[in-house]
């Protein structure tokens, strides 16, 4: 894993040191939109690093059982909407169209909302990522008898059917991605999210025909409370707590 992560660093390492000693040299002779392009160069690798950094620190806390989790009540419609709009925002994907659908039940739910939003963010940014503009991107949120249903579908290049097997490997990437930007640890934080809460991704597609990933996490779960508020060590309690409340308020 380590030697895995050093490869991957040494990427926007090797560019911001590249770039830095291009200015060095260079820099008085350039006029500023050359040196603008630069130091954009420079910028975009410290992000690159920066979030590489975390998805590695995350996967390390998760393995050694510090992942903190910390459930609160949410509702969902509107914390999905609203993510929906920022990653259609953040991804600047005005080409995509996306299509939201929600239960006219409104409800919360008992989730940590960090947790959620790393595996919905994750799920959504692949959509866009590796789907065409212009195309679709399909988000729906339903409630079951026992569990919550998300379904995120997009209509893009699809992962080859050898690569389904490896989708939760630390690093892999499908051989049809080679070049789209990618860490290849998305798809790990997500699964490893969903766990904490009892959860589970089911994940199909068909190259050049889209993907569709389904998203159920279990209404009524027994979590294993931490005096810490960690998952997989220290001293635990379990309590059931039950995961969906009917909501009364107006909206």
């Amino acid at each position: 894993f380590i030697s895995m992560a050093s490869h991957d660093f040494r990427t926007p390492l090797t560019a911001i040191l590249s770039s830095a000693e291009l200015l060095e040299n260079y820099g008085n002779r350039w006029d500023n939109e050359r040196k603008q392009k630069i130091y954009q160069r420079i910028y975009t690798s410290v992000q690159n690093m920066t979030e590489l950094l975390d998805e590695v620190l995350y996967i390390t806390k998760s393995e050694a059982g510090k992942l903190e989790f910390n459930p609160t009540l949410c509702y969902l419609p509107g914390f999905c909407s609203e993510l929906v709009e920022e990653i259609q925002l953040g991804s600047g994907s005005t080409d995509h169209h996306f299509e939201l659908v929600l239960p006219t039940n409104p409800k919360q739910v008992w989730a940590d909302q960090k947790l959620l939003r790393k595996i919905l963010a994750n799920l959504l940014t692949n959509a866009v990522k590796y789907s065409p503009p212009g195309s679709t991107v399909h988000f729906e949120l339903a409630y079951r008898e026992e569990e919550v249903v998300i379904i995120i579908k997009d209509e893009g290049i699809g992962i080859p059917e050898e690569g389904l097997n490896h989708l939760y490997e630390v690093f892999y990437r499908a051989t049809n991605v080679a070049n789209i930007k990618g860490t290849g640890l998305g798809l790990v934080i997500v699964k490893k999210s969903l766990e904490a809460h009892g959860g589970k991704i089911e994940v199909k597609s068909k190259v050049g025909s889209g993907t569709s990933c389904t998203v159920t996490i279990p209404l009524m779960q027994e979590f294993n409370i931490e005096a810490k508020n960690t998952v997989g060590s220290g001293t635990t309690y379990t309590v059931p707590i039950p995961l969906m409340q009917e909501f009364n308020n107006t909206f």
